[in-house]
């Protein structure tokens, strides 16, 4: 029995503390601007990993830009990969992308106003504003981020704004650019764990009180 509590608790504690996802989407654009992210932290070797798929349904929309809050940890970006369904090899493009706080960073007004506390920034060429769209993660790509974390992340990262260049498809006059947020979403595998997690200690709850 106390293996089975030991468990539970184990599912649902593991499941709180690394499994995260969100979506989002265009503020400009909500139907043709989009992205999936997860992130995942290991407490064991201090790593954080970040995932970001550009699902964008526009004919382009490079995602080059990534603001996000990593409350009382530092973080230390050490390695950058793209792949798609039909690149077999992750292209490594860590030179590409720079991490910095939002207060050293050239942010675009819009998005500190209504997301205050927002403190980390990943982005390609100059700043989070402007760049080379070029060097960033194209539609249908993924890109993963890992990094060393310094200090112990105890709050989920769940909360994201992303910034597209380079947004174009049918009916648009010309390409345009946009800001994206997120809405956070349960992973389904990590529902299920979490649920059975629950599930077991309500039932080890039950015992205790008949016995």
């Amino acid at each position: 029995m106390k293996n089975i509590l030991f468990l539970s608790i184990l599912s649902v504690f593991f499941i709180l503390s690394t499994a995260q996802a969100a979506t989002i989407s265009g503020w400009t654009h909500p139907d043709y601007v989009t992205a999936d992210i997860t992130t995942s932290y290991s407490p064991a070797d201090s790593s954080l990993l970040l995932t970001v798929k550009n699902t964008s349904p526009a004919d382009s929309a490079t995602l080059r830009g990534l603001l996000f809050t990593a409350p009382d940890v530092t973080l230390t970006l050490r390695e950058v990969s793209y792949y798609s369904q039909s690149v077999s090899t992750p292209v490594q493009v860590t030179k590409n992308w720079s991490i910095d706080s939002a207060e050293g960073t050239n942010l675009n007004a819009e998005p500190m106003k209504y997301y205050e506390g927002l403190n980390t920034v990943l982005y390609t060429g100059s700043n989070f504003q402007g760049g080379n769209p070029k060097t960033g993660l194209e539609v249908g790509w993924t890109a993963t981020f890992l990094f060393d974390v310094d200090g112990e992340m105890e709050a989920p990262l769940n909360q994201f704004i992303a910034r597209f260049q380079s947004i174009d498809y049918a009916g648009m006059t010309a390409s345009d650019s946009d800001f994206a947020y997120s809405v956070p979403t349960p992973i389904p595998g990590a529902v299920w764990l979490f649920s059975l997690g629950l599930a077991g200690i309500a039932l080890l709850r039950r015992r205790m009180i008949t016995s």
